[in-house]
């Protein structure tokens, strides 16, 4: 501070005795050469004594004053450096303190960096034991596409272990997709990240394999592309199965396209359809893609007097598995009226939603063979009525005939038989040869012409009245009817073979009658066999049960199979074996009234086999 106020005195000495000279110098000579007159000189040199000194006194005040000022100044400069000084003294201070706790958190952090080190070292450790034990093939590979990352996976997908492959260049696809292979690469040096590229690839032994590949780049410190990173999965079993389904689809689309009618599929929640069948073009000429687009489309075809109760009802289906079955008119695209059959049920797919899926049936023809169906019944039963009304005649004629039968033609029959028993005990001593034998003829002829009337009457009587179905034994009274026979002719010497357990469903009232008649057929044609043996029993023909009785015989010829079943007619002649011919017409009526179905085969001499099924 006194060094700059002597510089700033010496200055101001300096510029007076300068000033001061040069006023002295050059004002006196300039005068003389101005002026010549003494005492005007002297007033001017008076004059210019004075002026000198006011020149000098205002001169020096302005020195004076802007000295004065810069020192001001210069002290203000040295107090607020001063100040400064203080702050900077403060903030060195402040900045001293930072420093020992940037040291401190230094510390901190080499403690903090070794424990990241010892952690990221572990991670290292993981993420090299997830790697490896990934089931995903993972592969590194480094700007020149060497291989820098082998997993243990891409060893077994591969085949190359990893020591064969460090280092050396691997392409991501098969050469035939080298091209992919190509954009797969510089997409990662260009910073993308791709997801399930589907490609093939090649393995050691030469096999190819087909992989889905995901690529990441890899990047250095400076965040420079290194590399790039690929992730292989082996999608051979899926490929595969996509394909199965594919075909799957296609086998699917096919058969649903083969169905007559429409396959259809509906959304319950938002009521569209989600498939539709090409058939809905070829039934109601609406094309499947109107139905999907449109919902409404489908509400329209069906006949205004049936679209409220129809969409209710398939409103109003709920509860996977149940299902309705709707037969409703619809209008074709062309106004016809088409009657369809709608038979769905409520599924649920795989995401939870709940469907409606079945089957629209064109049955216009059935419905009109219901309709014609409807008129011919309606003129059967007329026709029905008419014919139960000439039946109940007819019956009532059968049941005059009956009564004529059991009295009108059994009084002269009984006296005819009760006048030859009559000549037979009083006068057959006196009749000759030829007598004798025709009185033996009459009362033959009378006894026969009895049978022959029961036989027509209980052919009729099976010909009328209701079946009364119930479980029936046939073994059981196939045994009764035996043993009757054996006890009517004890001497003679048959083995019988009955079948245990045959049971159906019938009137026993009849087929007791009907067993009766096959069984004493059998009976009848084989007693001149001293071997004579009577089977009944049963066998299975297309899942249909079938009883036969058959016999050793003497049969007959297999032409007249059909004929033997019809009343009256006889293969045999009476004096070798008595009947009347209606007991066969009898098994046959008796068959038939129960559904069931009855026939023989024969041969001459080898006995003869009677079938018969019943409708049980």
């Amino acid at each position: 501070m006194a060094g700059s106020n002597q510089n700033i005195a010496l200055r101001i000495t300096a510029i007076y005795a300068l000033v001061g000279v040069l006023w002295i110098l050059f004002s006196d000579w300039l005068l003389c050469l101005a002026v010549e007159d003494p005492r005007v000189l002297t007033r001017l040199q008076m004059g210019k004594g004075w002026a000198y000194v006011a020149a000098t006194a205002a001169l020096l005040y302005w020195l004076v004053h802007r000295d004065t000022a810069q020192i001001r100044r210069s002290e203000e400069d040295l107090l607020v450096r001063n100040e400064e000084l203080t702050v900077v003294e403060e903030e060195l201070r402040q900045q001293n303190e930072e420093f020992i706790v940037a040291e401190e958190e230094l510390r901190q952090q080499l403690t903090e960096n070794y424990e990241s080190r010892k952690k990221l070292f572990e991670a290292n450790e993981a993420m090299t034991a997830i790697l490896q034990a990934s089931p995903v093939a993972i592969v590194a590979l480094d700007r020149e596409d060497r291989v820098v990352v082998w997993n243990r996976a891409a060893e077994r997908l591969f085949g190359w272990l990893e020591e064969e492959v460090r280092e050396t260049p691997f392409s991501l696809l098969h050469p035939d997709d080298a091209k992919d292979g190509k954009r797969v690469c510089a997409s990662a040096c260009r910073e993308a990240v791709l997801h399930d590229i589907e490609g093939v690839r090649m393995r050691k032994n030469g096999e190819l394999v087909s992989v889905s590949i995901s690529t990441a780049p890899l990047h250095d410190p400076a965040g420079l592309n290194a590399g790039m990173i690929a992730m292989f999965t082996d999608i051979t079993d899926r490929k595969s199965a996509a394909e199965n389904l594919r075909e799957s689809n296609e086998k699917y689309a096919e058969l649903v396209n083969a169905v007559s009618g429409i396959v259809w599929e509906l959304d319950v929640e938002s009521f569209r359809f989600t498939f539709v069948s090409q058939r809905s073009e070829d039934i109601l000429g609406y094309p499947a893609e109107a139905w999907l687009a449109d919902p409404g489309c489908w509400e329209r075809s069906i006949h205004p007097d049936d679209r409220p109760w129809v969409l209710a009802a398939c409103r109003a289906t709920h509860g996977e598995g149940s299902g309705r079955e709707l037969e409703y008119r619809s209008l074709a695209a062309d106004g016809r009226i088409v009657w369809l059959r709608n038979s769905f049920m409520v599924v649920e797919d795989a995401n939870g939603r709940v469907k409606l899926r079945g089957v629209m049936t064109d049955v216009s023809r059935r419905k009109k063979a219901e309709e014609d169906l409807s008129m011919l019944n309606a003129e059967l039963e007329q026709r029905v009525a008419q014919r139960t009304s000439e039946l109940e005649e007819l019956n009532r004629e059968l049941e005059a005939f009956s009564y004529t039968a059991s009295h009108d033609l059994r009084a002269p029959l009984r006296h005819i038989e009760g006048f030859s028993k009559a000549l037979m005990e009083d006068y057959y001593d006196t009749f000759d040869g030829a007598g004798r034998q025709h009185l033996d003829r009459l009362c033959s002829a009378a006894r026969k012409m009895g049978q022959l009337i029961d036989d027509l009457l209980r052919l009729a009587m099976v010909s009328k009245g209701e079946i009364i179905r119930r479980p029936t034994d046939l073994s059981m009274i196939a045994r009764g009817i035996v043993q009757d026979l054996m006890v009517s002719q004890p001497e003679r010497m048959v083995a019988f073979r009955i079948t245990d357990g045959i049971k159906v469903n019938g009137d026993s009232r009849l087929l007791q009658v009907a067993m009766e008649n096959l069984l004493v057929n059998a009976w009848k044609y084989t007693e001149k066999r001293k071997d004579a043996i009577i089977e009944f029993g049963v066998d299975e023909d297309r899942g249909q049960t079938v009883c036969f009785v058959r016999d050793n015989g003497i049969g007959f010829a297999n032409e007249h199979a059909n004929n033997i079943f019809k009343p009256f007619l006889r293969l045999h002649r009476t004096e070798e074996y008595e009947g009347s011919g209606v007991g066969l017409a009898t098994v046959r009526r008796i068959v038939e009234r129960h559904g069931g179905h009855v026939w023989a085969e024969g041969r001459e001499g080898h006995g003869a086999v009677f079938f018969f099924t019943l409708d049980n």
